[in-house]
């Protein structure tokens, strides 16, 4: 590749015995993707000629990382940098959920499942529980779930509430172990036209450093990792230990 400039998809997947890629999963779109390579070394010197001139140098270890920057914040590219088990919420009707204590007029509350709420009915605690006026409380924000209480005179509390809510995904950040998956890049230098592969078998990511939550700009996910040397794949000199890169002739 001369003067080369290159584009593609990556894929995510599990890796397989003998380095081999499972079920792979588009990241969707990326800004940019790159992989350092670096090595540390032990240097000795000679205590013969006067000068202490290198004489020997040991390598000591072999890094390779992957930085990937993503544009989709889909539920699994989040898990990735979240070290999340993905925990899928149907939609369902709620029944006597309770609300903090002590509320008075002005407090906000917000729902255990808030997601699309409606059907919003809010009781007392009294023996023979009281309906909350419609009027005395606000849902500001069914997509959140917050609920704004305007008049609490008159009532038992705790309130419960009932109400039913649309299916979401929740992500408990760290309820993982750090995931690790293979990378394959199917790409193309758009310079040329020439085709470029490349993989990692075992990259474990970290944490992401930084998630943008409010911003005036588009927001992007940026996944660091390392790749593991996998020593299945390294029986095979076609693959190697860490990965490999195919080019067109």
């Amino acid at each position: 590749m001369q003067d080369f400039s290159l584009q593609g998809r990556i894929e995510l997947g599990a890796r397989l015995t003998g380095g081999k890629p499972g079920v792979l999963r588009w990241v969707g779109d990326a800004s940019s993707c790159s992989i350092a390579f670096a090595t540390e070394n032990e240097d000795r010197t000679e205590t013969f000629s006067g000068q202490r001139l290198q004489s020997a140098r040991m390598r000591t270890a072999t890094t390779v990382n992957l930085s990937l920057v993503l544009r989709y914040a889909s539920a699994e590219n989040l898990r990735l940098g979240l070290f999340a088990n993905a925990n899928n919420v149907a939609g369902a009707s709620v029944t006597n959920e309770p609300l903090p204590a002590g509320l008075v007029a002005g407090d906000r509350v917000v729902l255990a499942k808030p997601a699309g709420v409606t059907s919003l009915v809010i009781k007392d605690s009294a023996g023979s529980p009281v309906t909350v006026d419609a009027d005395d409380y606000v849902l500001e924000n069914a997509a959140g779930g917050v609920i704004r209480f305007v008049d609490v005179s008159g009532y038992t509390q705790p309130f419960t509430a009932d109400y039913t809510h649309e299916a979401f995904v929740r992500l408990p950040m760290f309820s993982a172990q750090p995931p690790e998956r293979y990378f394959y890049l199917h790409g193309v230098d758009t310079v040329s036209g020439e085709k470029v592969r490349a993989a990692l078998y075992r990259v474990q990511f970290n944490p992401i450093s930084e998630l943008p939550l409010l911003n005036d700009t588009f927001g992007e996910i940026t996944l660091e990792g390392t790749a593991l040397y996998d020593a299945e794949a390294s029986l095979d000199a076609a693959l190697g230990g860490f990965g490999f890169m195919d080019l067109e002739e």
